[in-house]
């Protein structure tokens, strides 16, 4: 398993311009920015609604992606599961071949 990559730390000037700010959105809206950072950004978007309405669009991508994930039981995950190990070749069960 790939482990996840970390963003480097983000430094967000004491007034933000709107190109600092779509610089640090995506890690401001994932909860990744320290507590002074995350409250410069929030100042610069209660004041700017062109970065307001950019933060508010990409929560709602966000939001409609997260609806549109299929929940399965642990059978069907299973099932799926060995069929991409099988596609992939995998330690998956060995198949017979006719022949």
């Amino acid at each position: 398993m790939t482990p996840l990559r970390r963003r480097p730390t983000l430094q967000v000037p004491s007034r933000p311009d709107c190109h600092e700010v779509a610089a640090v959105l995506q890690a401001y809206l994932d909860g990744e920015l320290g507590e002074d950072e995350a409250g410069r950004v929030a100042e610069h978007l209660q004041h700017c609604q062109r970065c307001d309405i950019e933060a508010s669009t990409v929560q709602q991508v966000i939001a409609a992606i997260r609806r549109q994930r299929p929940e399965f039981d642990r059978g069907t995950y299973a099932r799926l599961t060995g069929v991409l190990d099988d596609l992939v070749g995998h330690d998956g069960p060995e198949q017979e071949t006719a022949g």
